[in-house]
C-alpha cells in the first residue's frame, strides 16, 4: 500500500510538472506577436553603449529592430531581422554580423513576451519584452 501511494504521488507530481511547463504552440505565438512592436534588452551594444531593442514582427517572417540608447533616448541603429518560430522557440537572425538569437520556451501573456535568451548558444538569462501600442 505504501508503494502504491508513493507511485501515485510521483505520478501526480509528473502530471503537474508537464502541465506547468507546456509551451504555447507556434501558431498562437505567431498570432500574438505579429504586427506589434516589442521593446526590451536583447544584449546589443552600439558604440560601446547598451541599447534597447524595439522589434516589429511582420507576418512575412521579416521585421525591423529599432534600437535606442538607454541614457539619452536617441536612435542608435535600425536593423533588419529575419524571424521564425519553431517548437515554441523564437529565432532572431540579424545576418552574418551578429550571432543568432534564440528565445526559448516563449510565452506571451498580454503585453509581455518572455523567454530564455541564447546568443550564439550562450545563455543570457530570462528576457521579457513589452508590447507597445
Amino acid at each position: 500500500m505504501k508503494t502504491l501511494k508513493k507511485y501515485a504521488g510521483v505520478l501526480m507530481m509528473l502530471t503537474l510538472l508537464v502541465s506547468f511547463t507546456s509551451c504555447e504552440d507556434d501558431e498562437t505565438i505567431f498570432d500574438r506577436i505579429v504586427g506589434r512592436t516589442w521593446i526590451g534588452d536583447l544584449g546589443f551594444y552600439v558604440n560601446g553603449e547598451p541599447v534597447e531593442s524595439g522589434i516589429t514582427f511582420k507576418s512575412n517572417g521579416f521585421g525591423v529592430d529599432e534600437q535606442f540608447y538607454y541614457d539619452w533616448g536617441d536612435r542608435a541603429a535600425v536593423l533588419d531581422v529575419r524571424w521564425w518560430i519553431d517548437h515554441g522557440d523564437l529565432y532572431l537572425d540579424y545576418g552574418n554580423r551578429y550571432p543568432l538569437l534564440v528565445l526559448e520556451a516563449v510565452y506571451v501573456d498580454g503585453r509581455y513576451l518572455t523567454g530564455r535568451l541564447y546568443s550564439g548558444n550562450i545563455d543570457q538569462g530570462i528576457v521579457t519584452l513589452e508590447m507597445v501600442d
